[in-house]
């Protein structure tokens, strides 16, 4: 069963993000981190990783444990031989879960700066409130699933 592209899209979002974090070298991630930041149940996150590498947009190793994964993009290697000096970076930055803040770091300044920045602002406070009630959805089912184990146990221990 193949993927979706907008689950395809969100597994490279994340390898993409995480790369940068670490300077585009090789880099050890818990699976469970890579499940809650994307979202992804067990075999779904088992299935994109697989068809990344197929693809031969990520390179994975085993991690330190049977919990961890070594992964290295291979793609934005390929990228960066083609890409000019000066030239800009790849449209994944404009997705929603990545926002351009290019103005802001390099301190480009006009008049729509201001309102730019805001709009950039209100769009992570949006981000941030759909991550809480994520959260809080999950959060509700650790609750419920911890509700029934306690009815099965005290059913298992009453006979």
């Amino acid at each position: 069963m193949a993927l979706r592209d907008k689950t395809n899209q969100r597994f490279k979002e994340f390898f993409e993000k995480q790369s940068k974090r670490n300077d585009g070298k090789e880099f050890e991630i818990p699976f469970s981190e890579i499940q809650r930041e994307t979202g992804a149940a067990n075999s779904t996150m088992k299935r994109a990783i697989e068809t990344l590498a197929k693809e031969g947009w990520l390179e994975v190793k085993p991690g330190r444990n049977s919990r961890y994964g070594l992964f290295k993009l291979l793609h934005e290697e390929a990228e960066k031989a083609e890409e000019l000096p000066g030239a800009p970076e790849p449209s994944s930055q404009t997705c929603e879960s990545a926002p351009d803040f290019s103005p802001v770091l390099t301190g480009d300044s006009d008049d729509g700066s201001n309102l730019s920045n805001e709009s950039r602002i209100h769009e992570l406070e949006h981000l941030i409130d759909g991550l809480r009630r994520r959260l809080r959805a999950h959060e509700m089912t650790i609750a419920l699933l911890q509700d029934r184990m306690a009815e099965i146990e005290d059913k298992l221990y009453k006979k």
